[in-house]
């Protein structure tokens, strides 16, 4: 994880504590480029056992490869699937990045201030950046990555509504851009910490390569097999990166997966089943790292748009049916806790009074079948995705039995990721198991930002919910500074949808990396996105 850095640029508390005194932000020169480089975060005792055994320092040279089971679409740079995880931040930069406190630190911005009203944000960017191409990184193509982001077919199905936020982008110069806000905005630095820069030129290409300007860049791709990345010599910041090479090879097999970890085949992998997680970890010369906890949360997604899920009850029903606690007992192996909330224990708009509300009730959930007219249950579908993500399709398989027991006979479909992707986000589901992320950022960007979320009439709305008020309070808290203010809209929508359970969180999902000890400072975005640029080998 990233080191935390003290230096004279905005932090989110005092962002968010400002409030509407907007005006007294001014120009904040960030601190210099070397100060904000990242180190593994340790507790105490590990950091000072660590000393005596700690190299010298970071070593230029050597491949790194690692391997996922999770396959890709393509190379862009916004789109968070499990499966460009290892890649994004080895191919692309961003305008800031935000380090372990969640404080904006500079990147390819590297100063900016708020108009007096906050409607306007302006960022100075960092001059003699390239990209992969040789073109130079200039404020127009800011403005071309904000509009391919945002764009119904190029843009990013996660973020996309998030980044909608922005009304306009605006180039003063080559190094000056202007970001037009319609209101005050508390997630404009989760914003700038995922909007990837495009190269124009490049973008046409990128189902088979990348257009960043990353410390990284592709060399070769085989689909379905491997990416291989060389440095790039251009790069902006010399010192970086420190690896000649990063492969990233995918191994569909979960249980393959490892397997080559442990014949040392690959020097990483990402996403292990989960039963495999506590033996890796106690093996010598190991490292089982969750990044920043759950950033994703399994959940039981449900169309209403169609009977009898169109049913408040039935739906409730359901929520009332789902053993939690079984399914982390045996599952998810006691790594996470069950939850029926929407955030992660780790986020401030977590609500401890609230949790538990669906305990697992099978008598509760029979008699609101009952009430809602279902008194023998009814068929329906249950779509997963074991390439997708091995420990969720086995969720599946236990809801599907928690079903059966109150008369719901669900038929299991199990997908390619890609054919699964494109219905759930389709809306073309009754139910779905999935991961929604952006739970360990603020939690405006959950509601942003992740698909699961987005309410009917938008491009991409999984379940196809239509309440009002769920929009109108997700906007008034994202143009709400003050915290404690946010905080009471975000649990009206907390108490708003467990009582619609259209989507029925159960457990979250940590996203774990394990990797051999010789490779060193390896941190992560909020989305598990490795910043390899960082990353160097010690063998």
């Amino acid at each position: 994880m990233t080191k935390k850095v003290v230096g004279r640029s905005l932090t989110r508390r005092r962002f968010l504590r400002l409030g509407g005194a907007v005006a007294g932000v001014g120009l904040l020169s960030a601190g210099s480029s070397s100060a904000s480089q990242p180190t593994a975060a340790r507790p105490a005792a590990q950091a000072l056992a660590a000393v005596a055994t700690k190299p010298a320092g970071p070593k230029k040279g050597g491949t790194l490869t690692m391997a996922r089971s999770a396959s890709m679409t393509n190379f862009s740079g916004v789109s968070f699937q499990s499966g460009n995880h290892p890649f994004i931040r080895a191919l692309y930069n961003t305008l800031v990045r935000l380090d372990d406190d969640m404080n904006p630190q500079p990147e390819l911005a590297q100063s900016w201030q708020f108009s007096p009203d906050g409607l306007v944000m302006t960022l100075k960017l960092r001059q003699g950046v390239k990209f992969h191409s040789g073109k130079d990184f200039i404020a127009e193509d800011v403005k071309f990555s904000w509009q391919y982001s945002t764009d119904a077919v190029t843009g990013s199905p996660q973020m996309r509504n998030m980044y909608q936020s922005i009304m306009d982008v605006k180039a003063r110069g080559d190094f000056t851009i202007d970001l037009v806000l319609e209101k005050p905005n508390a997630l404009i630095f989760d914003i700038l910490d995922t909007l990837a820069m495009f190269d124009r030129s490049a973008v046409d290409k990128i189902s088979t390569t990348d257009a960043g300007s990353g410390p990284f860049r592709v060399v070769s791709y085989i689909p379905g097999s491997e990416i291989r990345m060389k440095r790039f010599d251009g790069y902006w910041e010399p010192s970086r990166p420190y690896l000649d090479e990063y492969i990233v090879k995918q191994i569909p097999d979960a249980s393959t997966l490892v397997v080559n970890l442990e014949t040392k085949a690959v020097d990483a992998i990402q996403g292990p089943p989960l039963n495999d997680v506590p033996r890796l970890k106690a093996q010598a010369g190991m490292v089982a790292d969750a990044s920043f906890g759950s950033s994703e949360i399994y959940q039981l997604a449900a169309s209403v748009l169609k009977p009898p899920l169109s049913n408040k009850k039935v739906r409730q029903a359901i929520n009332y049916a789902i053993d939690r606690e079984r399914i982390c007992r045996t599952i998810l192996n006691r790594t996470v806790d069950p939850t029926c909330l929407m955030w992660p224990k780790v986020s401030w708009a977590y609500f401890a009074d609230l949790e538990g509300r669906y305990k697992y009730d099978l008598d509760k959930a029979k008699s609101l079948l009952i009430e809602a007219g279902y008194p023998n249950g009814f068929e329906t579908t249950l779509l997963m995705s074991r390439q997708l993500n091995p420990d969720l399709a086995r969720v599946a398989v236990i809801i599907n039995g928690d079903l059966a027991k109150i008369g719901i006979q669900a038929q299991l479909l199990d997908l390619e990721n890609n054919v699964y992707n494109t219905r759930f986000r389709g809306g073309k589901i009754d139910l779905a198991v999935q991961s929604y992320g952006r739970a360990n950022r603020d939690p405006g960007a959950t509601l942003a930002g992740a698909v699961a979320w987005v309410p009917k009439g938008a491009a991409a709305s999984p379940t196809g919910f239509d309440l009002p008020d769920f929009v109108t309070w997700r906007d008034e808290a994202m143009a709400t500074l003050n915290r404690e203010k946010r905080k009471a809209i975000y649990r009206k929508i907390q108490e708003l949808v467990l009582d619609e359970s259209f989507c029925m969180p159960i457990a979250g999902n940590q996203p774990w990396w394990v990797y051999y000890d010789y490779v060193k400072d390896v941190s992560f975005t909020r989305e598990s996105c490795v910043h390899a640029g960082d990353v160097w080998l010690n063998k």
